[in-house]
């Protein structure tokens, strides 16, 4: 265990001395050493600990959900739908930011911050795997028990019917497998950029503005969070006959897998890729 500390803390002294041999690019190179070692603590987080941040962040993430069916329950009738779903982006962030300044474990907020340890030798692709697999599952078990919750108190409240949750499941679920892969690899992108924006400022406002920004425009596009999708899913396959128990495991293993590749790879590889280039040049 102690060899194993002290590789990781070579790997990320080997990370600032290359930061200061790159005159040009001191501010790059220091949000690339601020994201490697955010993702450098969160895999000496125990299993347990993330486990459960994660089921919380999974129903934190609800709140997004909650806003955006009591949204379309209010608005359908009166103006046209397709208007409806782009003012989605107006709410969408609310559980966003509820988790990402809370700091819960959220899937595809840590995916590029935890490939990027990896990417610099600190940690092993397993390691990678482990991790991402318990945020997952805790971020799914969230999402899905806020489902049952909401999806039992909105219509006594009167905030929306459970008909609203199998409208807003079917219009997620309603594209080709290609489209929805690859929306979701956008919006797995643009959550490894927010992480990579976040890690250039400390101010909270600042912060805030940034996450209302990138998941405003995953709202308003309709680009498909696995997390929050989850949660649409899910809300109607529990109501509707119509979207079987497979029809939610399809979409849950694409958008699990274009949020993957669009935050580790997308982001994640081409970032780090972008400062061992521009060090290799230099020295």
């Amino acid at each position: 265990m102690e060899t194993e500390k002290k590789e990781q803390q070579d790997h990320q002294k080997e990370l600032e001395k290359k930061s200061e041999e790159i005159k040009g690019d001191n501010e790059y190179s220091v949000i690339l050493s601020r994201v490697i070692h955010e993702g450098e603590e969160i895999f000496k987080i125990k299993n347990k600990a993330m486990f459960l941040s994660a089921v919380i962040a999974g129903l934190e993430i609800g709140f997004s959900y909650f806003l955006i069916c009591a949204l379309y329950y209010l608005l359908n009738g009166t103006i046209d739908t397709t208007l409806i779903f782009k003012l989605f982006a107006v709410v969408y962030p609310v559980g966003f930011i509820l988790v990402i300044l809370g700091k819960s474990a959220l899937f595809t907020e840590q995916t590029s911050v935890l490939a990027l340890p990896m990417l610099n030798g600190q940690r092993s692709i397993w390691e990678l795997f482990r991790v991402w697999g318990v945020v997952i599952l805790g971020n799914i078990i969230g999402g899905n028990i806020f489902a049952v919750f909401i999806g039992f108190l909105a219509p006594n409240l009167d905030l929306f019917s459970e008909g609203t949750m199998v409208e807003i499941g079917a219009h997620v679920v309603k594209e080709g497998s290609w489209v929805l892969f690859a929306s979701a690899v956008v919006a797995g992108w643009l959550m490894g950029l927010l992480t990579w924006l976040l890690n250039s400022t400390m101010n909270s406002l600042t912060r805030v503005v940034l996450i209302i920004m990138i998941t405003g425009v995953i709202g308003f596009g309709g680009f498909h969070h696995s997390i929050v999708g989850n949660i649409e899913v899910f809300g109607a396959f529990l109501h509707s006959a119509d979207i079987s128990f497979l029809d939610y495991l399809w979409f849950l293993f694409l958008a699990l897998l274009g949020n993957s590749i669009g935050g580790a790879v997308v982001v994640g590889l081409f970032k780090y890729r972008i400062f061992e280039s521009n060090y290799e040049e230099k020295v």
